[in-house]
């Protein structure tokens, strides 16, 4: 078969967020709501949009206010990531590396499937092989589900599964995936160690020797 590295997106691969934090914050601003600093939005990201936007609202916050406040996000954080996400340094040469060791790469995020796209597009051309986002009927990670259908759309087997949250290391683990930690990320690298990573890098070049070693294995 196949091998394939598989990413989580934000926070893993590309520095999202700078780009969350205006476009949330443009939305509960549309609806006269109380905006944050940008580093709250570390703990309200990871689990999906609609988690992050309950998050951000104040606690006495309605449904209808809930969908306002979603659709507006959803519009113009799109246009955020159609203009494109900075790659964390050396990435972009990490994932060339990859695909020069016949490594496909590939991503699944939390974040809705448009979304994802346009990231994609935007920032990555050719350097993932897949990457799929919240789609109906996918549950979200922790649950690994995402990621098996990307390895079954790749026809391959799961070299890795890096992601820089709790929510990730626990995707790897409830997969039986070789699960990696970074460090540059939202989260602390106690708190990926707590939550099952297998290994943690500090930097992208880390990352890459992890991986191609566990290719060997």
């Amino acid at each position: 078969m196949k091998k394939v590295a598989v990413f989580d997106l934000d926070g893993t691969l590309i520095d999202s967020l700078q780009g969350i934090s205006l476009a949330c914050n443009a939305a509960l601003r549309l609806s006269g709501l109380p905006e944050h600093e940008t580093e709250e939005y570390r703990t309200f990201i990871g689990n999906g949009m609609d988690k992050l936007i309950w998050r951000a609202l104040p606690a006495e916050a309605d449904e209808k206010t809930f969908l306002q406040v979603k659709r507006d996000y959803d519009t113009i954080y799109c246009d955020v990531c159609a203009h494109g996400c900075p790659l964390f340094d050396g990435v972009a040469e990490m994932l060339e590396e990859l695909h020069r060791h016949d490594i496909l790469t590939a991503a699944v995020s939390n974040k809705p499937h448009n979304q994802t796209r346009a990231v994609v597009q935007s920032s990555f051309g050719a350097l993932l092989d897949l990457a799929q986002g919240q789609r109906e009927g996918v549950p979200l990670k922790p649950d690994p589900q995402g990621v098996r259908q990307v390895l079954e759309k790749l026809e391959g087997c799961c070299v890795s599964y890096t992601g820089d949250s709790e929510v990730d290391m626990e995707t790897g683990k409830n997969g039986g995936f070789y699960t990696i930690g970074v460090t540059w990320g939202m989260k602390e690298e106690g708190l990926l160690r707590r939550t099952g990573a297998d290994a943690i890098a500090h930097t992208v070049e880390q990352l890459k020797q992890l991986i191609l070693a566990a290719a060997q294995q």
